[in-house]
């Protein structure tokens, strides 16, 4: 299920605690869509993501006026849980 968390108005301090908490309740076929005021938090998002084995997006911008950011996480699917819906099923 596609989800959005929208970090704008949040102190920046408290964005990275926030978009990791949202990440680490995804489900296994779960994405998330962060969005973020700048470029700097969303690579740091995108950095942590990457780190702990989560597919994420490069972060682009979005929005008119406002400038935003915005960061794609998926939750991979770990050994023995459901792939998501139309995923190809491995082998076994």
């Amino acid at each position: 299920m596609k989800r959005y968390l929208q970090l704008l108005g949040e102190m920046r301090n408290y964005q990275l605690p926030q978009a990791k908490s949202a990440v680490q309740e995804m489900e296994g076929d779960d994405e998330l869509v962060i969005i973020v005021p700048d470029q700097s938090m969303a690579e740091t998002i995108q950095q942590w993501a990457t780190g702990q084995g989560y597919t994420v997006s490069n972060p682009k911008r979005s929005g008119e006026g406002m400038t935003r950011w915005q960061v794609t996480v998926q939750k991979a699917v770990a050994p023995g849980e459901r792939p998501p819906a139309g995923a190809p099923a491995l082998p076994a």
